[in-house]
């Protein structure tokens, strides 16, 4: 296994042991001069106030910097995930038609 994989490995674990984070739907892991910088998009859950959003970040970064002290950079995007299998609703189902 390369650093690199061992890296995004205990990211991805250590974002995931909050509750309010169900997948990490894109994680990028790169080295600085001196460290890491991690870029990740996150499901949240949908119903969270954007207090809750702030705060459940703030807490992942925490668990992702102790589990990866040489992650000096993090950013962390919200997001709610959606399975691109998954069928779509036809537009008449959600738009209702006039009658003209």
């Amino acid at each position: 296994m390369s650093m690199n994989s061992e890296n995004s490995a205990a990211i991805e674990a250590a974002l995931l042991q909050g509750a309010a984070i169900r997948r990490v739907i894109e994680l990028h892991v790169e080295h600085t001069g001196s460290g890491l910088m991690v870029g990740a998009k996150v499901d949240l859950e949908e119903q969270l106030t954007m207090k809750e959003v702030s705060a459940v970040l703030a807490q992942a970064k925490r668990r992702l910097q102790a589990a990866a002290p040489e992650a000096e950079i993090v950013y962390l995007e919200p997001d709610v995930w959606i399975d691109p299998d998954a069928v779509q609703p036809t537009t008449s189902s959600i738009v209702m038609l006039g009658i003209d």
